[in-house]
C-alpha cells in the first residue's frame, strides 16, 4: 500500500512539474525576439515527431517510448505557447494589439494548443497514452494546416472584434472544439477495439467513459460560447441572432451532442451506437469550423485570410 501511495505521489509531482515546465518554457521562449512563426513552425515539427511516437505506442509498449511521446508533445505545447506569447507581443509592437486567436492562422494554432493541453491532462489523469495515437495527429494536422494554408500576417482587427467579448467567446468556443476533438479520438479507438478486440487498446468500457466525460464536460462550455456569442452580436450588430452560417452550424453542433447526451442519460445508450454519434457529431464540428469559416460568406468568414 505504501508503494502504491508513493507511486501516485511521484506521478502527481511529475505532472505538476510537467505543467510548470510547459508554461515557464513557453513564456520565456516567447520573449525572445524571434518572429512568432519560428516558434509555430517549431511546434509543428514537434507535433509531427510526437504523432509518430504516439502511433508507435500502439505496437511498442516500452516505457521509454511512452515517455518520449509525452515529452515530445509537451515540447510542442511549450513551443506553441511561445508562438502565441511572441505573436501577442508583436501585435503590441505593431500598434494593433489583440489576443492570438483572431484570424484563421491564430485560431488553428490556438485550437491545436488547447486540444493538446486537454489531452495531456487526460493522459496524466487516466494514464492512457494510446488515445494520443488519434488525438496528437489531429493536433499536428491543425497546426500544419495553419502553417501551410493560412495567412500569417498580423493585421488590425475590425471594429466589432475590438472587445472583451473576444476573450470570453473565443476561448469558450475553442475549449468546446478541443473537447469534441478528444471525444472523437476516444470514439474512434472504441470502434477499433470493438472491430478488432485483440488490439492492445484499453477496454471498451474505459474508452466509452473517456469519450462521454470529454463531451459532458465541454458541452456546457460550448453552450456558454453560443450564449456569449449572441450577447456579443447584440452589442456589436444590434441583434442576438441573425442566422449567420456560423450561428446555424454552432446550433447544429449543440443539437447533435445534446442528442448524444440525451441518448446516454435518458435512453441508456452506450457503446457502438453512441461512438458513431460522436464520430458524426465531430463531422458537424469540422463543417462548423472549416467549411463555414472558409467557404460560406458571413460574419465569421476567414475566406479573405
Amino acid at each position: 500500500m505504501k508503494e502504491i501511495t508513493f507511486e501516485r505521489e511521484r506521478a502527481r509531482s511529475f505532472g505538476f512539474l510537467l505543467w510548470l515546465t510547459i508554461l515557464l518554457l513557453g513564456g520565456l521562449l516567447g520573449t525572445i525576439k524571434f518572429d512568432n512563426t519560428f516558434w509555430y513552425k517549431s511546434a509543428t515539427l514537434a507535433y509531427a515527431l510526437s504523432s509518430v511516437v504516439y502511433v508507435s505506442t500502439l505496437f511498442l509498449r516500452d516505457r521509454l517510448v511512452q515517455n518520449v511521446a509525452t515529452l515530445s508533445l509537451s515540447l510542442g505545447l511549450a513551443l506553441n505557447l511561445a508562438g502565441m506569447v511572441r505573436r501577442t507581443i508583436q501585435t503590441y509592437e505593431l500598434g494593433v494589439p489583440h489576443p492570438p486567436w483572431s484570424n484563421l492562422f491564430e485560431a488553428l494554432t490556438f485550437w491545436s494548443f488547447v486540444v493538446g493541453f486537454i489531452y495531456l491532462f487526460l493522459e496524466r489523469k487516466y494514464g492512457i497514452r494510446l488515445l494520443g495515437a488519434v488525438v496528437v495527429p489531429a493536433v499536428f494536422g491543425l497546426s500544419a494546416f495553419a502553417i501551410f494554408y493560412a495567412s500569417k500576417d498580423i493585421v488590425p482587427l475590425m471594429p466589432a472584434l475590438r472587445s472583451y467579448w473576444l476573450y470570453l467567446h473565443v476561448v469558450t468556443a475553442f475549449t468546446g472544439y478541443a473537447g469534441f476533438t478528444v471525444g472523437f479520438g476516444g470514439a474512434v479507438l472504441y470502434l477499433l477495439k470493438d472491430k478488432y478486440p485483440r488490439l492492445p487498446l484499453p477496454s471498451r468500457e474505459v474508452l466509452d467513459e473517456i469519450t462521454y466525460k470529454s463531451i459532458v464536460i465541454v458541452f456546457p462550455i460550448w453552450t456558454a460560447s453560443i450564449i456569449l456569442g449572441a450577447a456579443w452580436a447584440n452589442e456589436a450588430w444590434g441583434g442576438y441572432w441573425s442566422w449567420d452560417p456560423k450561428e446555424v452550424w454552432s446550433l447544429i453542433v449543440w443539437l447533435f451532442f445534446g442528442a448524444y447526451l440525451h441518448a446516454r442519460q435518458m435512453l441508456g445508450w452506450k457503446g457502438k451506437r453512441t461512438a458513431w454519434m460522436v464520430v458524426f457529431g465531430f463531422i458537424t464540428v469540422l463543417i462548423c469550423f472549416f467549411a463555414v469559416n472558409l467557404f460560406f460568406p458571413g460574419l465569421h468568414s476567414y475566406a479573405t485570410d
